[in-house]
Protein backbone atom coordinates (compact mmCIF):
# COMPACT_ATOMS: atom_id res chain seq x y z
CA UNK A 1 0.00 0.00 0.00
CA UNK A 2 2.77 2.65 0.86
CA UNK A 3 4.63 1.42 -2.03
CA UNK A 4 1.80 1.95 -4.42
CA UNK A 5 1.38 5.28 -2.65
CA UNK A 6 4.75 6.26 -3.02
CA UNK A 7 5.10 5.16 -6.92
CA UNK A 8 1.87 7.79 -7.85
CA UNK A 9 3.79 10.93 -6.01
CA UNK A 10 7.01 9.67 -7.25
CA UNK A 11 4.91 9.83 -11.11
CA UNK A 12 3.41 12.67 -10.14
CA UNK A 13 6.52 14.63 -9.21
CA UNK A 14 8.14 13.71 -12.42
CA UNK A 15 5.00 14.49 -14.38
CA UNK A 16 4.46 17.73 -12.31
CA UNK A 17 8.29 19.12 -12.85
CA UNK A 18 7.94 18.08 -16.89
CA UNK A 19 4.88 20.53 -17.33
CA UNK A 20 6.55 22.80 -15.45
CA UNK A 21 9.44 23.04 -17.61
CA UNK A 22 7.53 22.91 -20.68
CA UNK A 23 5.55 25.13 -19.16
CA UNK A 24 8.35 27.88 -18.48
CA UNK A 25 9.90 26.78 -21.85
CA UNK A 26 6.59 28.03 -23.66
CA UNK A 27 6.25 31.34 -21.63
CA UNK A 28 9.46 32.33 -22.57
CA UNK A 29 9.91 31.20 -26.25
CA UNK A 30 6.19 33.23 -26.96
CA UNK A 31 6.87 36.09 -25.10
CA UNK A 32 8.39 37.72 -27.48
CA UNK A 33 4.76 38.12 -29.36
CA UNK A 34 3.71 40.37 -26.01
CA UNK A 35 3.97 44.23 -27.42
CA UNK A 36 6.12 46.75 -25.56
CA UNK A 37 4.03 49.56 -27.07
CA UNK A 38 0.50 49.94 -27.37
CA UNK A 39 -2.59 50.21 -24.47
CA UNK A 40 -2.64 48.44 -21.35
CA UNK A 41 -5.44 46.26 -23.12
CA UNK A 42 -3.68 45.15 -25.69
CA UNK A 43 -0.60 44.19 -23.48
CA UNK A 44 -2.46 42.57 -20.77
CA UNK A 45 -4.53 40.85 -23.37
CA UNK A 46 -1.72 39.41 -24.96
CA UNK A 47 0.62 38.09 -22.11
CA UNK A 48 -2.94 36.38 -20.47
CA UNK A 49 -3.15 34.72 -23.69
CA UNK A 50 0.94 33.58 -23.55
CA UNK A 51 -0.01 32.49 -20.20
CA UNK A 52 -2.85 30.59 -20.85
CA UNK A 53 -1.11 28.93 -24.26
CA UNK A 54 1.95 27.57 -21.89
CA UNK A 55 0.01 26.37 -19.12
CA UNK A 56 -2.09 24.40 -21.21
CA UNK A 57 0.75 22.81 -23.03
CA UNK A 58 2.37 22.40 -19.48
CA UNK A 59 -0.37 20.81 -18.15
CA UNK A 60 -1.30 18.57 -21.36
CA UNK A 61 2.53 17.22 -20.98
CA UNK A 62 1.61 16.20 -17.27
CA UNK A 63 -1.80 14.78 -17.98
CA UNK A 64 0.14 12.58 -21.02
CA UNK A 65 3.12 11.72 -18.97
CA UNK A 66 0.98 10.83 -15.98
CA UNK A 67 -0.94 8.46 -18.29
CA UNK A 68 2.14 6.87 -19.79
CA UNK A 69 4.36 6.72 -16.74
CA UNK A 70 0.67 5.04 -14.22
CA UNK A 71 -0.44 2.97 -17.35
CA UNK A 72 -4.26 4.88 -16.25
CA UNK A 73 -6.12 7.65 -18.24
CA UNK A 74 -7.32 10.45 -16.71
CA UNK A 75 -11.45 11.16 -17.20
CA UNK A 76 -12.77 13.97 -18.51
CA UNK A 77 -12.61 15.98 -15.01
CA UNK A 78 -8.90 16.30 -15.48
CA UNK A 79 -9.33 17.44 -19.20
CA UNK A 80 -12.54 20.01 -18.37
CA UNK A 81 -11.75 21.06 -14.91
CA UNK A 82 -7.92 20.82 -14.48
CA UNK A 83 -7.17 24.03 -16.51
CA UNK A 84 -9.43 25.70 -14.50
CA UNK A 85 -8.18 24.87 -11.44
CA UNK A 86 -4.77 25.65 -12.78
CA UNK A 87 -5.60 29.14 -14.19
CA UNK A 88 -7.78 29.83 -11.10
CA UNK A 89 -5.64 29.01 -8.55
CA UNK A 90 -2.20 30.75 -10.69
CA UNK A 91 -5.30 34.09 -10.77
CA UNK A 92 -5.68 34.18 -6.98
CA UNK A 93 -1.61 34.19 -6.63
CA UNK A 94 -1.41 36.95 -9.24
CA UNK A 95 -4.28 39.17 -7.21
CA UNK A 96 -2.61 38.23 -4.21
CA UNK A 97 0.85 39.49 -5.18
CA UNK A 98 -0.90 42.50 -7.24
CA UNK A 99 -2.44 43.56 -4.03
CA UNK A 100 0.41 43.19 -2.12
CA UNK A 101 -0.72 40.40 0.63
CA UNK A 102 1.99 37.85 -1.00
CA UNK A 103 5.67 38.55 -2.10
CA UNK A 104 6.29 37.77 -6.07
CA UNK A 105 8.32 34.51 -5.17
CA UNK A 106 6.37 33.52 -2.06
CA UNK A 107 3.35 33.53 -3.72
CA UNK A 108 4.64 31.74 -6.87
CA UNK A 109 5.60 28.96 -4.39
CA UNK A 110 2.14 28.77 -2.51
CA UNK A 111 0.65 28.51 -5.76
CA UNK A 112 3.00 25.94 -7.24
CA UNK A 113 2.72 24.19 -3.58
CA UNK A 114 -1.10 24.07 -4.03
CA UNK A 115 -1.13 22.86 -7.30
CA UNK A 116 1.49 19.99 -6.31
CA UNK A 117 -0.88 18.86 -3.51
CA UNK A 118 -3.97 19.17 -5.45
CA UNK A 119 -3.06 17.75 -8.44
CA UNK A 120 -1.32 14.39 -6.44
CA UNK A 121 -4.22 14.30 -4.52
CA UNK A 122 -6.77 14.02 -7.58
CA UNK A 123 -4.66 11.27 -9.15
CA UNK A 124 -4.20 9.42 -5.88
CA UNK A 125 -7.78 9.39 -5.75
CA UNK A 126 -7.95 8.14 -9.07
CA UNK A 127 -5.49 5.67 -9.24
CA UNK A 128 -7.00 3.89 -5.89
CA UNK A 129 -10.62 4.05 -7.27
CA UNK A 130 -9.22 2.39 -10.66
CA UNK A 131 -7.26 -0.32 -8.73
CA UNK A 132 -10.74 -0.67 -6.26
CA UNK A 133 -12.14 -1.27 -9.58
CA UNK A 134 -10.12 -3.86 -11.03
CA UNK A 135 -9.95 -5.49 -7.47
CA UNK A 136 -13.70 -5.96 -8.20
CA UNK A 137 -13.20 -7.34 -11.58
Amino acid sequence: MLRHALRIWLMHSLAFVAGLVVSGVVAVGLWFLVPTQGGNALLIGTALGVSIISVGTGYAVYLTLVAALLGVVPGWGFYLFGPLVVLSVMGLVFGAVYSGLLAAGSGSLLGYALLYLGGGGALHRLVAALGEAEDRL
